[in-house]
């Protein structure tokens, strides 16, 4: 090769090294603040609230987030979501433009790094090897040294990951309680019973909204609603006064929340008395309001179910009956995509309404909750002399329509008063969330009640104080906050479970009927030999046979009708224990995520498929309808299965 073919060559490997040097030079600033994300959901990449919140954090504040990293080595599900949590505060330090830092800390035992974590409010579960605590959350702390934390990050909130750092980093820039003002007619906060002469004691979801929230009772008849409440949570607003009607619509038009429980049959509701007799009508309505926001409630009409019907024990030691009206809500019945409801393992509502949205309303409306295809909505007037419990099974038709039993409002509205002079007649967006049952806040739909020690403890079966709560969660947030939602789902659920137990009960009611028609064939026939006896009629060698053999196949007809219900719980279960077994090992082959279950503040067990309450042997009237829906676990979530590998 000659001198100059050298030289070139040369010359040429200079200009490409030096133009590779100088476009490096050139976009590495850019390269480095490019991040793209090709997870299904978007998992690291904040939504335009969360940018919104942290534009509003002036001062540095530290992020602090305790892994227990060596004690929870074995755990691989939680490492795999720390890793998840890491890389999104990091997106969070981003972001700030280094207002916000973040720190990684693995608290050794008995360190000062663990006292601290213990002074900043998190907690440490004993789920490491030989029973090493590991701590697993956040702390957040201002330049003020004023702090906010998560004291554990549960595995089945995954759903929800920003939402809870942006709703704690939010409590920073906001940290008085947010005020919540109660208007009800049933005794939810306890008192005086007039009618017994005794002080009732204040429903279990209250305590659970006194410990997040600041709560201002209210009367009925007020005229005017303080514009401090954050949140005014409305139940069952039985005749309320026009006063009242116009306070509660222009609270709503100048940008006050609203979480209304309404209901064409509270089972909670003892009723009036008029001159001593009590009054039938257990319904409340807000039919003003509603109609100026674009939906009604239908009126004398409860929703029956063939898919989240349940067992519901009708009398103490009475055998479960099957009830179309006790629903046992599923996630298959919630909206996955609003914060409210998304993730919620399950629900117990009894005889609750029916929504549905009016025509030419100018409001946008999101179902929360709504009913399956087999569905059909009931007369309240068929409840009132209910003498066969099997009556509302046998007459269940259903209509193949979707009926919503809950739904959130937003957008524009006009107010229902548009007479009243100097008041507000029209809002560019209202934030109203609406129930269509008020039983679903009682304590026996779901929760009991346990002493430990010298203390009363809740030990929750079902989430309906997890709906409750995120509710008002959502609605006392900023518009930034309401605007996040269930993001990040790492697994799909057990979809086939849900099937089989519908196959499951269906099956069941088919079989329980042509029983329960054997049985009274059976007793008719036993009745009519049974009145020649007490006539002192002497029965025929062929009548004495058929009375014995009447008798025996009653009693072969009661104990397969008692046979049946646990057969279903076996089927079921062993279905669900077969396919967590398999998600388990096929976790453990591929390093995956574990299915995630229930909502934030959700205390369902491990177990998903379980569809017994071993609380439904506690004797219960009518009313306090005894739903079979997975039992708590009695220890934190972080000792779940779920979280080994």
């Amino acid at each position: 090769m000659s001198f100059k073919s050298v030289t070139r060559t040369c010359l040429r490997l200079m200009f490409i090294i030096a133009g590779f040097v100088a476009v490096n030079f050139e976009l590495a600033p850019r390269l480095a603040s490019m991040r793209l994300d090709f997870t299904e959901q978007q998992l690291y990449t904040l939504s335009p609230g969360s940018r919104q919140i942290i534009q509003a954090v002036v001062e540095p504040t530290d992020l602090y987030f305790y892994f227990s990293s060596q004690a929870a080595r074995d755990l691989t599900v939680m490492r795999g979501y720390a890793v998840r949590i890491k890389a999104l505060l990091r997106e969070y330090e981003r972001v700030s433009n280094g207002r916000l830092r973040v720190h990684i800390i693995d608290p050794a035992p008995f360190s000062t790094d663990e006292a601290r974590a213990v002074e900043l409010g998190l907690q440490q579960a004993p789920i490491g090897k030989a029973g090493a605590a590991v701590y697993f959350g956040l702390a957040i702390v201002d330049a003020q040294a004023h702090h906010a934390s998560i004291g554990f990050f549960a595995l089945e909130q995954q759903t929800f990951l920003e939402y809870d750092i942006s709703r704690t980093l939010q409590t920073l820039t906001r940290p008085a309680r947010q005020v919540i003002g109660l208007m009800s007619s049933l005794p939810l906060a306890g008192g005086f019973d007039v009618q017994s002469g005794r002080t009732r004691q204040p429903w279990r979801i209250m305590q659970e909204i006194d410990n997040a929230f600041e709560v201002r009772e209210l009367a009925s008849d007020v005229d005017t609603i303080d514009s401090a409440l954050n949140v005014l949570m409305l139940v069952h607003p039985k005749r309320l006064p026009v006063t009242t009607l116009r306070a509660i619509d222009q609270f709503v038009l100048r940008g006050g929340r609203l979480l209304v429980f309404v209901d064409p049959y509270s089972e909670q509701d003892r009723g009036d008395y008029y001159f001593g007799i009590p009054s039938k009508d257990k319904s409340s309505d807000l039919a003003p309001l509603f109609k100026a926001w674009g939906i009604k409630l239908l009126p004398d009409r409860v929703l029956g179910d063939g898919r989240y019907g349940q067992f519901v024990a009708m009398a103490q030691g009475a055998e479960p009956v099957w009830q179309p009206t006790a629903l046992g809500l599923s996630p298959s019945a919630m909206n996955e995509q609003d914060v409210i409801t998304a993730g919620i393992g399950s629900l117990n509502l009894t005889t609750a309404g029916i929504l549905s949205a009016l025509p030419g309303a100018t409001t946008t409306l999101t179902p929360l909750l709504h009913s399956s295809e087999q569905a059909m909505p009931y007369k309240t007037a068929s409840l009132d002399h209910l003498e066969n419990p099997d009556t509302l099974a046998r007459s269940l038709k259903a209509t193949g329509e979707r009926y919503l039993i809950a739904v959130r409002l937003q957008g524009l509205a006009r107010s229902a008063f548009m007479d009243s002079p100097g008041a507000l007649t029209e809002a560019q967006n209202i934030n109203v969330v609406v129930v269509a049952d008020t039983d679903v806040l009682s304590n026996n739909l779901w929760a009991d009640v346990q002493r430990q020690g010298d203390q009363l403890v809740t030990v929750p079966w079902a989430d309906n104080a997890v709906l409750v709560l995120n509710a008002l969660d959502s609605l006392s947030g900023s518009d930034a906050l309401i605007s996040l939602r269930s993001r990040g789902h790492y697994s799909r659920t057990f979809t086939v479970v849900e099937h089989a137990q519908q196959q499951a009960r269906a099956r069941l009611r088919d079989m329980r009927v042509e029983l329960q028609g054997r049985l009274d064939m059976t007793e008719k026939g036993l009745a009519e030999l049974a009145a020649g006896r007490e006539l002192n009629k002497q029965l025929t060698v062929e009548q004495q046979s058929s009375f014995e053999q009447f008798s025996a196949e009653k009693a072969v007809i009661e104990k397969s009708m008692r046979l049946l219900a646990r057969q279903l719980d076996l089927q079921v279960e062993g279905l669900g224990t077969r396919l967590k077994l398999i998600n388990l090992g096929h976790h453990h082959a591929h390093g995956s995520q574990a299915r995630h279950g229930p909502a934030p503040r959700s205390t369902n067990a491990f177990n998903p498929f379980s569809t017994v309450n071993p609380c439904a042997t506690v004797p219960t009237p009518w009313f306090a309808k005894t739903a079979h829906a997975s039992k708590a676990a009695l220890m934190a979530k972080a000792t779940s299965p779920c979280n080994r590998a």
